[in-house]
């Protein structure tokens, strides 16, 4: 739950290479949306490599954001 404000949030977590379940995340946020204080924060996970060596960056530069720590700790829910 955000400190500033008494809404409830709720983090949409996703993975989708192809963006069928990013559209499916969307729809689930919307509806999240719906009920009266309650807010719905869409996040990502960077993409699983088979290179171990390899990360990612921790912000993309471009896209969805990747979920962090904060947004596990501070939302109320998890879908």
């Amino acid at each position: 739950m955000t400190e500033s404000s008494n809404l409830l949030e709720i983090l949409v977590l996703y993975y989708s290479p192809g963006g069928t379940t990013a559209e499916m995340a969307n729809v689930i946020a919307r509806g999240i949306e719906e009920i009266d204080n309650v807010q719905a924060r869409i996040r990502t996970v960077p993409p699983v490599s088979a290179v171990s060596e390899q990360t990612a960056a921790e912000i993309p530069e471009q896209g969805p954001l990747y979920a962090t720590l904060d947004d596990l700790t501070e939302c109320a829910g998890l879908i």
